[in-house]
């Protein structure tokens, strides 16, 4: 299932508009870079305001949001999650082990929503060089994750040997399904930026002509 043509024109615009956040050296959080994210499918006119639902109740998991839901009037809808990794203020070291466990949950999470809900959903990751370097470390058995381009299945036998402070993060939340990394670039300030396009296992085994049909 291919990325909607307006949705990877937004992944750029977005990491256009994130190195000039970062280059400028203006303070962010997760909120700015989901803002960030905002202004790019307003970019353009590609979304208007009505198109995009905040916080979105998740319909599986009680009492969770989805970060945003894309209700476009015409295209597919799509989920999307964010999360903003960086270091600890004055470098004390942080546990790289439990945020590349909340990272997978984010996208476990993207698994649980119906197709009803969103026809796509969409992991979007901003890190610096600390998580980048950790996720890119063989060691750490989830390089393929972060590669560019990359398709990776993931289930439970997966992470069966992961540390207890990662498996702590995505056991209760693990489900079969492909990711594909669909968008990457490096950004200023040791940055970079993800986004892997998210498909549950119960779309993946559909008949080919279905899985088509929705394609854009």
């Amino acid at each position: 299932m291919a990325t909607p043509e307006h949705l990877a024109d937004t992944f750029v615009e977005f990491a256009h508009l994130l190195s000039e956040r970062l280059k400028a050296g203006v303070r962010t959080t997760e909120d700015s870079v989901r803002y960030t994210f905002y202004s790019a499918l307003n970019k353009g006119g590609k979304f208007s305001h009505t198109e995009i639902v905040f916080e979105y109740p998740h319909p599986k998991i009680p009492g969770a949001e989805i970060d945003t839901l894309l209700q476009p009037r015409t295209g597919q809808s799509a989920a999307i999650e964010f999360k903003y990794d960086r270091g600890n203020k004055g470098g004390t070291n942080q546990n790289r082990t439990q945020r590349a466990g909340s990272a997978l949950a984010d996208v476990f999470r993207l698994v649980k929503v119906p197709t009803e809900v969103a026809v796509n959903r969409y992991f979007v990751y901003v890190t610096d060089g600390e998580m980048a370097g950790y996720f890119k470390n063989p060691n750490n058995r989830l390089h393929q994750f972060f590669t560019p381009d990359s398709r990776l299945a993931l289930n439970a036998s997966l992470f069966a040997e992961f540390a207890q402070t990662f498996r702590a993060r995505v056991d209760a939340l693990i489900s079969d399904c492909e990711v594909h990394c669909a968008f990457a670039a490096d950004l200023p300030g040791d940055h970079c930026v993800r986004v892997w396009h998210v498909l549950p296992s119960n779309i993946l085994s559909r008949p080919t002509a279905l899985v088509a049909a929705k394609r854009t």
